[in-house]
């Protein structure tokens, strides 16, 4: 079974895999690292984070594509919130056994930042360090 499983790619993905950078507004990005691959067995691990590339870098958490994805919208210049989506059918077929699956999502407010604050804080956080 071991040996199936690393043919897999099972495991850890290395320190510092980098994913995807995308813009989300002004200098600021998402930064996704992918720090578990499944491989063939389960889906992999993408650590999100919020840069500037300059002054910080700011772990928000996890994302388990498809059934949890973390969405970050600018609210104005200083301010992002964060939301997770979560595919709430999905959780419920594994709860009751049901075996008729149909999308279905939940949006909530996560978490909210201060663009100035993370700047003064002047902080890196880590890619793909355990949480």
């Amino acid at each position: 079974m071991a040996m199936l499983c690393n043919g897999c790619g099972y495991g850890d993905c290395g320190d510092n895999n980098h994913y995807s950078t995308s813009t989300l507004s002004n200098g600021i990005y998402v930064e996704k690292y992918r720090c578990f691959c499944g491989g063939a067995t389960t889906t992999d691990l993408f650590y999100v984070y919020l840069s500037d590339s300059i002054s910080f870098r700011k772990y928000i958490g996890i994302e388990d594509f498809p059934y949890e994805i973390i969405i970050s919208k600018s609210r104005n210049d200083s301010m992002i919130d964060v939301y997770i989506k979560t595919d709430v059918n999905y959780y419920k077929q594994i709860k009751e056994d049901v075996d008729v699956y149909k999308e279905k999502y939940e949006t909530k407010l996560d978490k909210s930042y201060n663009i100035n604050t993370l700047k003064k804080k002047n902080k890196f956080d880590e890619p793909c360090k355990k949480r």
